[in-house]
């Protein structure tokens, strides 16, 4: 999963770009025409109104026109021509438009040339235009328009306007209504501050008495660090401030920012971009909307963050520190790192938070579930409370809560735990359990709470089972059993302890087997799946084939038929009970066929009782045959037989007697 701190703080870095960009366009254009209410008055002199009739040329004229008592207006020239066609026309003016109350400020304009119309009011400037509209505000064309009807002034030629240290500006239309406060710049708008922040429209509208501003015809705002494009814009002011509480960009919004000296950059699209701002002119909110990406182009990979909606929270400070993206959200935090949900939740510090169903894929290990809990950094940690599935390579698992860890750098998985009611299935297991802990890459899981493990062989339950894929090894512990169903008749062991590696399973401590009706208990049992072979120690107890035995040690060859026990070996069979330290025994179709014991063997069956150096049972003539130098029957009817070899049939009826070479045979009989 790469989830890194570096994505978010990027992120952050470009909402910083934008948002004062778009904060410095709407705060610093619109105080050209806004100046306070709370201001000083105009400190320029009003003149006296003049007669009607004007020398045809005057030198230092000055004319007002009054309307109840009060200035509107007062024309200032250094040279007068009179009137003509009802027209005033004058050199070098200057104007100063004064305003309808007391708290509004004059505006003044100044030109090369002037015509005032005695019947409209109507004043025309030309050549060399300048114009004040504040104390702070002022700019130039070569053609301005005063209309005295509506208190409109208008300019159809290129106009310059600025504020001084502050904003820079120019357009090709200039429309301003005095009663009203909209001020409109129209036609390849150009604006630039002081901090080299440069914005571009096609038409910019600012209202001051309805506290808004709009940009149309397309939007471009720049800065040295970062650029962001719409086709329109609007900002909503405070009341006599004229502070913007909110900045909209619109349509196909797109943006880029590169910091300085860094080799990464950030990519923005969305379809409308909001922002609230702080009395403090701090960015509080930013809202995007309409398939919202923000995408960071690395040399080698990109990250990326869209939803249809992604908002953001800053601090006081104007610094992001909460995004949210709703609706189809995504995170592209790498190369096989995705994050998909309803809703993501991010912060700076690198948390991740998800709601409703939610995936999330790291390399080959996809996560599904809800609620996701992801904490980034070069090892990501991940939590849910809520039921999920993981997918990881051919395993499959899911439970009630899981945690996980992995390395952002690789995609690894260290370590999973998974809580409640757990299931797993991967090409070789599949079982349940209350908890699985999932480490060394996910190879290796230990199951507790009732652990069950099941494959196309076996089942086994355990107290606790370890399972190691890497060496397809397992350990279970804790009242262990296993049923094995590889065979014709199912295997049933039960011990404390179960070790498995590859194709060898050893049980310790109390251990039981079933098959069939054969048994066998011991303190270690070690079985051999490849070659059908068990190996039992530790005082082994077997049944076999009607053969019940106790011996130190016992190995079974399934595909031989062939037990063979050895130490202090004491076997029963029917009548036949046999001691020995060494004995074989011969299946044949599923029966006993022979048993062959050998060294310090001690047979009895009936009222017989033999001795020797070796024995063989013959089942099919139901004989036993003992042989060696010390080879002795005992008969509480007969007496005793002596011999090299003795053969005792059925319940001491007959004792054939062989001697061997060189030696006599010995028959000694009990007298009554």
């Amino acid at each position: 999963m790469l989830l890194e701190r570096i994505f978010i703080h990027r992120l952050i870095r470009l909402l910083r770009v934008a948002i004062p960009i778009l904060l410095a366009a709407f705060i610093a254009i619109p105080a050209w025409n806004y100046v306070s209410r709370r201001g000083q008055k105009s400190q320029l002199q009003r003149a006296e109104e003049l007669p009607n009739n004007l020398a045809t040329r005057t030198e230092g004229f000055t004319f007002s026109r009054t309307e109840g008592g009060k200035t509107l207006f007062t024309i200032h020239a250094r040279t007068n021509f009179g009137f003509k066609d009802n027209k005033y026309m004058g050199e070098d003016v200057d104007v100063t438009v004064y305003g309808t109350t007391e708290n509004e400020s004059a505006r003044r304009i100044r030109a090369k040339s002037c015509s005032y119309d005695q019947e409209s009011g109507d004043i025309r400037f030309a050549g060399d235009v300048e114009f004040q509209f504040d104390e702070k505000t002022q700019g130039h064309t070569q053609e301005l328009s005063y209309n005295h009807r509506d208190r409109t002034v208008t300019s159809s030629q290129r106009t310059f306007i600025e504020q001084p240290g502050s904003i820079t500006g120019e357009a090709d239309r200039l429309d301003y209504e005095m009663n009203t406060g909209l001020l409109k710049l129209d036609g390849n708008v150009h604006l630039q501050t002081a901090a080299n922040t440069r914005l571009e429209t096609g038409s910019a509208v600012f209202q001051r008495n309805e506290n808004w501003a709009t940009l149309r015809g397309g939007v471009f705002l720049k800065s040295e660090t970062g650029w962001i494009r719409g086709s329109s814009g609007r900002a909503d002011l405070e009341p006599q401030t004229y502070k913007a509480k909110t900045i909209v960009v619109d349509g196909d919004v797109t943006g880029e920012s590169k910091a300085q000296n860094a080799q990464d950059a950030w990519k923005m699209h969305a379809a409308r971009v909001e922002a609230s701002i702080s009395p403090a002119s701090k960015p509080e909110r930013v809202k995007a909307r309409g398939k919202v990406e923000l995408d960071r182009l690395l040399s080698d990979s990109r990250q990326v963050l869209s939803g249809d909606e992604i908002d953001a929270t800053l601090d006081e400070a104007g610094k992001v520190d909460f995004l949210e993206a709703r609706q189809d959200a995504q995170m592209i935090l790498g190369a096989d790192q995705t994050l998909r949900s309803n809703r993501i939740r991010t912060t700076l510090a690198g948390l991740v938070e998800t709601a409703d169903d939610s995936v999330l894929q790291m390399g080959d290990s996809t996560v599904e579930g809800r609620d996701f809990y992801i904490q980034r950094g070069d090892i990501v940690t991940f939590s849910t409370t809520r039921r999920t599935n993981l997918r990881s390579g051919e395993r499959q698992s899911s439970a009630d809560r899981t945690e996980a860890r992995f390395d952002s750098r690789t995609n690894t998985l260290l370590e999973l735990v998974q809580t409640g009611n757990f299931q797993f299935r991967d090409e070789q297991f599949e079982g349940v359990a209350q908890k699985a802990r999932f480490e060394e890459g996910g190879s290796v899981v230990t199951l507790d709470g009732s652990p069950v493990v099941t494959s196309s062989q076996m089942r086994m339950d355990a107290g606790q089972i370890r399972l190691n894929q890497s060496n397809n090894s397992f350990i279970a512990l804790r009242n262990v059993n296993t049923l094995t169903k590889k065979t014709d008749e199912p295997v049933l062991v039960k011990a404390a302890r179960a070790e498995g590696a590859e194709d060898t399973i050893v049980y310790t401590d109390s251990v039981q087997l079933w098959r069939g009706s054969a048994y066998i208990k011991a303190g270690r049992l070690e079985v051999s799946s490849k070659d059908n072979r068990l190996h039992a120690q530790g005082r082994t107890q077997s049944n076999f084939d009607g053969i019940r035995a106790v011996s130190d040690k016992l190995d079974y060859d399934d595909g031989l038929g062939i037990a063979h026990y050895v130490g202090n070996v004491r076997a029963q069979k029917q009548g036949m009970v046999l001691e020995t330290n060494d004995m074989t025994v011969k299946r044949r179709e599923k029966d006993v066929a022979e048993v062959v014991a050998i060294g310090g063997v001690v047979v009895s069956r009936g009222g017989q009782r033999g001795t020797g150096e070796q024995a063989v049972y013959d089942a099919a003539a139901d004989t036993i045959t003992l042989t060696g130098k010390n080879a002795e029957v005992q008969d509480r009817q007969h007496g005793t037989v002596e011999g090299a070899r003795l053969v005792m049939k059925t319940d001491g009826e007959t004792v054939v007697v062989e001697s061997g070479p060189g030696k006599r045979t010995v028959t000694k009989h009990t007298v009554k």
